[in-house]
């Protein structure tokens, strides 16, 4: 008999097609579910959000406003204490979740995530990852051992929080207004660190992530670029800072990108995260982004 847990899992989706019932059937037939699943419908124009679904999911529909908005619609309509955040195309391991929640009953204050296997190659597992240059990509860590671990960051198709937490930090995008695709699990990280937050990888959890070259729909570069910024200008230090606004500047977008975040109340929002901050971001940089930026 399966059993439920006091968790709601969001997951957004734009354009996902057949995945999304996928996604969810799933984690329904996984040994422990959680009591709600929250599918966010972002906009999309396939009807792949249109089904029967079971009671306990439920369905929020809107305009699209991209991953960190979808995701933030989510967590305020989910009633469950612990969020699970899950793309839209991924498939869990049978215990999954137990891990995560034993992971958070040990720090409440963490956000955790499982290790994540690619679809097409089922050799590759990565738990966590580090910044690896001035755009703030990312590379996952091997997985290293059976138990919780620190890592840099909880890459954001799967990552699992305290429901309170979450909102009380400001949700995805934090004080800036993301849209887009990108950069918002890499933005919770940086903001997670400064508040003194551990983030944890969890090598007993498994999903199966479908890491795809081309998305179901055309990303749009200069929302991508201007989360690169906003999260560069609330938290960088002045010469990494620089190096990933020269490397944004190689885009054609780039005019338009920062004379868009520029134009947002960035500095207070600065001011708010230095006020309250416990660990610099340059600590982060560190131990987390080696080599990430040129001298």
């Amino acid at each position: 008999m399966r059993s439920s847990v006091p968790v709601s899992v969001v997951v957004s989706a734009y354009q996902e097609g057949d995945r999304v019932a996928e996604t969810v059937r799933s984690v329904a037939s996984a040994s422990v579910r959680p009591r709600q699943l929250v599918l966010v419908d972002d906009g999309s124009t396939d009807g792949s959000c249109v089904r029967d679904w079971p009671p306990w999911v439920r369905t929020l529909r809107g305009d699209h406003t991209g991953v960190a908005g979808a995701r933030n619609r989510g967590a305020r309509a989910a009633d469950q204490p612990v969020l699970v955040f899950l793309d839209a195309h991924c498939a869990v391991d049978d215990g999954w979740l137990t891990p995560l929640l034993a992971a958070l009953d040990h720090a409440p204050d963490a956000l955790v995530g499982p290790a994540v296997r690619d679809a097409s190659d089922s050799r590759f597992v990565g738990c966590g990852a580090e910044l690896v240059d001035p755009l703030l990509a990312y590379r996952w860590h091997p997985v290293a051992g059976p138990g919780p671990v620190e890592v840099g960051l909880l890459p954001g198709g799967c990552l699992a929080v305290a429901r309170d937490r979450f909102l009380a930090a400001g949700g995805f995008g934090g004080f800036g207004a993301f849209s887009g695709f990108g950069l918002e699990d890499v933005e919770l990280a940086l903001r997670w660190w400064r508040a003194g937050r551990p983030s944890l990888g969890v090598p007993g959890s498994v999903i199966t992530h479908r890491f795809r070259t081309l998305p179901p729909y055309r990303p749009e570069q200069q929302p991508w670029l201007e989360n690169i910024l906003r999260t560069g200008l609330l938290h960088l230090p002045g010469p990494q800072l620089r190096a990933s606004v020269l490397a944004c500047a190689r885009f054609s977008t780039f005019p338009g990108a920062i004379a868009t975040v520029l134009a947002e109340p960035w500095v207070a929002a600065q001011q708010r995260l230095l006020a309250t901050e416990l660990r610099p971001t340059a600590d982060f940089l560190d131990r987390w982004a080696p080599g990430a930026f040129p001298c």
